[in-house]
């Protein structure tokens, strides 16, 4: 499955980023946007050329899902995220960006995801997911509402026409481990759909 990022930049320079980025799922915005997303899980990356563009943002307030990519010189702005600054190589780029999605940590009301481990904020137990649990999970925790469908296509790759139980033995083995972490997280099958609900 694709991750999803939402890049925030100047619009001239679109196409390089998506010629950089090329393996994920890209949503472009316009930087005066990036507040709207400080308290999303979304996978964020935000392009600062030009240092009027820093003016409006309060950089302290962004969580730990933004990556900053920075080719401002004198660079007099307070940052507590992952900063790359440029000039640095294209393969640097990619992974510096490929490690901070690895490691993005994932807050759904009780439980913690972060590199396959799930974790119940409340009691601390926690278990460890397989990446396609983790995918799986990630997804519905993104969507709220999702398909198996897109689910056996995009993260098993399966495809649609193919009748397995694949799917269901994942979800079973997922709902078993929030069980055991006590979450109060459900994942609820309406014929196609899934939701994930507390």
């Amino acid at each position: 499955m694709k991750n999803k990022i939402n890049i925030f930049s100047d619009k001239k320079i679109k196409f390089f980023l998506s010629e950089l980025f090329s393996d994920y799922d890209l949503s472009f915005m316009d930087l005066s946007e990036t507040q709207n997303y400080i308290v999303n899980n979304s996978i964020n990356i935000i392009v600062l050329n030009d240092d009027k563009n820093t003016k409006p943002f309060d950089f302290k307030k962004l969580k730990g899902n933004f990556l900053i990519l920075s080719s401002i010189k004198n660079q007099s702005i307070q940052i507590n995220n992952q900063l790359i600054k440029t000039p640095t190589s294209i393969d640097q780029i990619k992974t510096i960006t490929e490690n901070f999605i690895e490691n993005i940590k994932i807050i759904f009301h009780d439980i913690t995801i972060i590199n396959e481990k799930m974790t119940n904020i409340n009691n601390n137990s926690f278990c460890y997911l397989t990446k396609l649990e983790s995918e799986i999970l990630s997804y519905l925790i993104y969507e709220k509402e999702g398909t198996k469908n897109y689910i056996q296509e995009n993260i098993l790759n399966i495809k649609s026409t193919i009748k397995t139980n694949s799917l269901d033995s994942h979800l079973t083995r997922i709902r078993k481990k929030m069980n055991q972490i006590n979450t109060a997280i459900k994942i609820q099958s309406k014929s196609d759909k899934l939701l994930i609900t507390i």
